[in-house]
């Protein structure tokens, strides 16, 4: 019978079931977050440890940064060591050389020298050894030449179409291979005046070149190692604007001529030397009146 003593039994029986059965789940709920919480309790133990200055440091995670880097200059060390060119003008104060000179220690004489390669990029700029060229001036330059023919300028100031004056190597015309000192008479080829020497321009070798304008007297002179080797009339010349060049010259609106082997100590006067000046200057002695610009010194 449904409400029989038996199925109030069964119905109780069930119950109670029922009743285990929430409780172990409840229990088996208790202990899966209990052990959760200890294990990250643990762990987070283990971190503490690991971090302490008494502990093995925690590896770091690498740090994501997805921003891009700006990229840094390069120092001047860092160029002088790709080119050589800002390592070398920091050397020598005054002067910006062509990617192709250099300042090296100069076989055969005391010091370092410019060293230049017989090309366009091989030379030197000296702004602030500029002459006024409608006025007396010296210059003077130790060469080593290296080139066993053309024309070489050693030193030289110029306007936009030719050089004003030329110091170096002549090696065209009716005068080979001589050193020269030369003016430009007009702004035209072939314009020119010229103090030469009588022997031959050396090779491999280093000799002491000199000249000067004399404005009054309108002459050019050509000193070798101190001596003079000609005087020449230069009724005319053209005004050089630009800085002293070191290794080119300018020629019909071209660099051209440029030096191959060293050349050293340069210097500069705004004055017409005489000939004991020069000797005295080209043979070691102090010079007397002082160089308004001297580059490239023992």
């Amino acid at each position: 019978m449904a409400g029989g003593p038996d199925s109030a039994y069964w119905r109780m029986m069930a119950e109670a079931d029922a009743r285990e059965d929430r409780r172990k789940r409840t229990l088996g709920i208790t202990a899966l977050a209990t052990g959760l919480v200890t294990v990250g309790a643990m762990v987070a133990v283990a971190v503490i440890v690991q971090d302490s200055p008494h502990g093995p440091a925690a590896p770091k995670a690498a740090k994501v940064d997805t921003a891009p880097k700006a990229t840094a200059k390069p120092s001047p060390k860092a160029s002088a060591d790709q080119g050589g060119t800002a390592k070398d003008a920091a050397e020598v104060s005054g002067l910006t050389l062509g990617s192709a000179a250099k300042v090296g220690a100069a076989d055969g004489r005391n010091g370092k020298a410019l060293q230049l390669t017989g090309t366009g990029d091989g030379y030197a700029e000296a702004a602030d050894a500029s002459v006024d060229t409608t006025k007396d001036f010296t210059v003077s330059a130790v060469v080593r030449n290296d080139a066993a023919s053309a024309s070489k300028a050693a030193l030289s100031q110029n306007g936009e179409q030719f050089f004003s004056f030329y110091l170096g190597r002549e090696d065209a015309g009716s005068t080979k291979n001589r050193w020269v000192f030369k003016v430009q008479t007009a702004n035209e080829t072939g314009k020119n005046a010229l103090a030469v020497s009588t022997a031959t321009a050396a090779t491999g070798q280093w000799t002491t070149l000199t000249g000067v304008y004399n404005a009054k007297a309108k002459t050019i002179s050509l000193y070798v190692d101190g001596a003079l080797a000609q005087t020449t009339p230069a009724p005319s010349i053209v005004a050089g604007t630009g800085p002293l060049e070191i290794g080119r010259a300018r020629s019909k609106a071209k660099w051209s001529d440029a030096w191959s082997g060293s050349i050293a100590g340069v210097q500069v006067w705004k004055r017409a030397l005489t000939a004991d000046q020069v000797s005295k200057a080209a043979n070691g002695g102090a010079a007397d009146p002082a160089p308004a610009a001297n580059l490239l010194g023992s």
